[in-house]
Formats: structure tokens, sequence, C-alpha cells
């Protein structure tokens, strides 16, 4: 079976490797035919929990219409390589089936309003971390959870057979709450690790950082008290330790000196809270903080 996942960033090259190991012929779509010549020539090496390498092959290009024509798409890009894509999809009228990882609600809100047929979306919950251009680490084992919006439910039962201990697949019915629960998690995560620059672990294991994060809990499920029996204190906790020595997405991105995603994932659920008369008033000073620094 082939599969293409558009980006191969921390999150894409996680998924192609595990995918490809399952046996299934993975094509990367890639922004640089650099990136793409290497994943070609030598393939994807992902680097073990245990300190073990895994080293598959697959494709990569760099144009779409090189890619294999009724393959299943799986876009991990983050929020501003999403729009190409889908222009190239909706320009191209493909009718593949295409599931979109989250990171922040702007996926959603996007990709709902387009015309893609068959939409699935998911989240990852797994810690990785990109070595170069075709090298993962795998920090942290978590789940990833896929839940269809519209189309044909069945399209992605295949990541079934990539299920396992070090890789766990898991099904939902509900896709907003599936991204909601995950958007609110990064909310919890990614400002505080991002300003204080430190890794996941240590919103827990640093009595100052796990006071700054129990108040964000807090403020967060009171504005969406829906959620308190999907998302408990102690699943966050969990999640942070599992990824304890990894760098949240907007660290890595603060560090490499790249656009962090505030507005996706920060301000959207400002927004969300203002809708319900919740203003998030720590939220707010994060948001404030994080902008002095991404674009003061």
């Amino acid at each position: 079976m082939e599969v293409v996942v558009a980006g191969a960033g921390s999150i894409g090259l996680l998924i192609g490797s595990y995918l490809a190991e399952a046996g299934m012929r993975v094509v990367f779509l890639v922004r640089r035919e650099e990136q793409a010549s290497i994943i070609r020539k030598d393939g994807i090496r992902r680097v073990n929990g245990d300190g073990s390498e895994t080293v598959v092959e697959a494709g990569a290009q760099t144009n779409i219409d090189k890619l294999p024509e009724n393959a299943p798409w799986i876009v991990a890009t983050k929020y501003g390589g999403v729009a190409p894509i889908v222009e190239d999809i909706v320009g191209r009228n493909l009718k593949n089936p295409v599931m979109f990882i989250q990171n922040g609600y702007g996926h959603f809100e996007f990709v709902s309003k387009t015309a893609i047929p068959n939409v699935f979306f998911a989240t990852v919950e797994h810690g990785a971390g990109r070595l170069d251009d075709r090298s993962i680490s795998h920090n942290g084992i978590g789940t990833i959870k896929i839940a269809p919006y519209r189309g044909d439910t069945t399209s992605f039962d295949f990541m079934k057979n990539v299920d396992s201990s070090s890789f766990p697949v898991t099904y939902a019915n509900d896709a907003h709450k599936t991204v909601l629960r995950k958007v609110l998690i990064n909310c919890m995560i990614n400002p505080l690790t991002a300003i204080l620059q430190v890794r996941n672990g240590e919103l827990v294991e640093n009595r100052y950082a796990k006071s700054l994060f129990d108040q964000l809990f807090n403020e967060i499920m009171e504005a969406f008290p829906e959620m308190q029996n999907d998302l408990s204190k102690t699943a966050v906790e969990e999640i942070c330790m599992r990824t304890a020595k990894n760098r949240s997405s907007m660290l890595t991105d603060r560090l490499n000196g790249n656009p962090m995603e505030i507005d996706t994932v920060v301000s959207s659920v400002i927004r969300m809270g203002e809708r319900r008369g919740s203003q998030l008033a720590f939220l707010q000073t994060l948001e404030k903080m994080l902008l002095a620094i991404d674009r003061g």
C-alpha cells in the first residue's frame, strides 16, 4: 500500500518511519529537493527510546504531480504549510482521503470550510525531535488518535496495521472534541516551555514551573468544563513526563529563530474562551509575552 506524507518535520518523519516499517510504501511531499534527494537515497532513520536505530526506505517528491495517484494523504505540516497543500488538492480536484495532523485549532477551522470530500483529523502525543533532513528521535511514547470528519469513515483503517506498543494508534468518533483536547493540552504546555525555555518534564519537576502550570490548567478547564471528563490534570502531567526530554514545538521554533505557532494554538483558545464569556487572563498574559519574544 502507498501512503503520501506531506511534510517531513519531526511528526511527519516519525509517522512515516512507522508506516514504512509496517510494510507500506511511503512517499513524502517536501519543499526542498535537497531533502527529497537525501530521503530517496538514504531512507528514514529513527533513533528509538532505547538508543537503537531503525532505518527504512521511503520516497520523496517536491512535485505533487509525481505522487501516487490514489494514495491516502497524511498532512503533517505546521499551520502555515496547510493552505498551499489544500490549494493543490482542491485545485487538482483530488479525491484522495486526507488526514490532517493537528497541533492547533487553525487546521480544523480552515480545513472544515474546504471542498475536500474525505477528511480526517488526528492528534499526536508522542515526543519527537528532528535530527536532520532524514533523521528523527522518538523521545517519548504517546498515542496517535484518529477521528473522521466527513466522507468514508474507513479510509484510515489501515493505520491499525501500524498500532504497536511503541506507536499506539487509537480511534475516536468526535473529530472536534479530539482536536479541542489536543489544542488545550498544547496551550497548557507550549507557552510555558517556550517562555521559560525548559523541556516538557520540567513543568512537573520544577516546583515554580509546576505552580504556573497548575494555574494555567485550572484557568483553561474552567473555561472548557465540558472537557473535564476527557482531560484531567494527571493526564497532562503524564504527557509531560512521557515526553520529559522533549522540547515543545513552540520552544523548538523559538530556539531555531522560527515563528512560533501562537495564533493557531494560544490565540485561538483565547478567542474560543471569549465567545464563552471567559477572559483567560493568565493565558492572555502568556500570549503577550510570546508575541513580544516572537515579533517584538
